[in-house]
């Protein structure tokens, strides 16, 4: 406590002349947020203060110059074009985000409403949009970067450019890896370098909303050594094939066909143009069975479900849910009278299909498609 006092005051002398610092806001690796009030006008702004001693004045120059490039973007935190100079900082003036980050919002293992991670996801997609139509890559998408005009998140704003660089770069390998790192980043060497690319970012991003779902990571990180990562290529490859691991059965089908494109292994299938926006109106959770459905033994047979040949189950009864117990004994579940949602809602081990609008009645030919 009193190590970060003596650090508070000598912010505060150092820029006392223009600004009250009136709250610490965040720190990182680089140096710290503060809210601060500019004693020539009394508006309240963020100063970030970059340490000397962590940072060049050209790569300080750098985050201030692309930062107020691209101020003038509603979805992006507004930079003042001047800067400060002290003994121990570079400080750069910033509006405040009132409500803090989406990292502060983000339980841990619990995420954030879909309702609140769609709203994110459709205001960080037109952010990325313009810093790529500038031909500008982020590289640093998390969410302690995405920072919040309000707690629903109904204005959120991109910020910290540190390491923002033209597509076309060169960028070296980095360290440490973490889960936001693409693939392609994570395998680089001492000594390699990447052409950089705007699909870093879209890999990120994909990452960040499923963080900002579930409150937990996919994996820790991008690399064949990883178990977690390994099973969710295996599953990217054969989606047809195999069920998807554990972690990603929350997610509807839809939106686990979203994952699949942010985050592809194959660099030139990521996309952010029209991809969120497409699957906006769509439920992106599992919705939950409703509690009054009932669990049925394929033998029993006992929810107006009728038995053929011990291979096929017909449901003839509208919106029903069925949950076979026993696999091996079912070749295909014949639903005819039902909506697209409920066969979302059903056992997924066992393949569906479902009629038109004729009757089925026990014994009916059936035609398998």
């Amino acid at each position: 406590m009193k190590m970060e006092a003596t650090q508070d005051y000598q912010i505060q002398s150092a820029l006392e002349d223009d600004f009250q610092v009136l709250k610490h806001l965040g720190q990182g690796t680089y140096g710290e947020v503060v809210m601060a009030r500019e004693r020539g006008t009394g508006k309240t702004v963020a100063l970030k203060l970059v340490r000397k001693n962590r940072s060049t004045q050209t790569a300080f120059f750098h985050e201030l110059c692309v930062s107020i490039y691209l101020s003038s973007f509603e979805g992006i935190i507004s930079t003042h074009p001047i800067f400060f100079n002290s003994a121990d900082h570079y400080v750069l003036i910033q509006e405040l985000a009132p409500a803090g980050s989406l990292h502060s919002l983000i339980k841990r293992g619990v995420g954030i409403p879909e309702t609140m991670v769609k709203r994110c996801a459709v205001q960080l997609t037109r952010a990325l949009e313009y810093m790529h139509s500038k031909a500008l890559v982020h590289r640093d998408l998390k969410p302690d970067n995405v920072l919040l005009m309000d707690k629903e998140c109904h204005h959120i704003k991109l910020s910290d450019f540190g390491l923002t660089q033209l597509a076309g770069t060169l960028v070296p390998f980095m360290s440490p890896i973490i889960p936001y790192m693409s693939p392609e980043l994570c395998d680089l060497k001492q000594g390699e370098f990447l052409l950089l690319d705007a699909s870093v970012d879209i890999w990120a991003f994909g990452v960040l909303l499923f963080v900002a779902f579930t409150g937990n990571y996919p994996w820790k990180r991008a690399v064949a050594e990883d178990p977690l990562f390994q099973e969710f290529i295996s599953w990217q490859s054969a989606v047809q094939h195999i069920p998807p691991p554990t972690c990603w059965q929350k997610f509807s089908r839809k939106a686990q066909d979203l994952f699949h494109v942010l985050l592809s292994k194959d660099i030139t299938n990521r996309n952010l143009v029209g991809i969120i926006l497409n699957q906006f109106h769509f439920q992106w959770a599992v919705e939950e069975i409703p509690q009054e459905t009932r669990e049925v033994v394929v033998e029993e047979g006992n929810i107006e479900i009728i038995e053929y040949e011990g291979h096929i189950i017909v449901i003839e009864a509208p919106d029903e849910y069925i949950i076979v117990e026993n696999l091996s004994e079912v070749d295909y579940i014949i639903v005819n009278y039902t909506s697209e949602d409920s066969l979302s809602n059903s056992s997924t081990s066992t393949f569906m299909l479902w009629t038109d609008n004729s009757s089925l009645d026990l014994g009916s030919e059936v035609q398998i498609v």
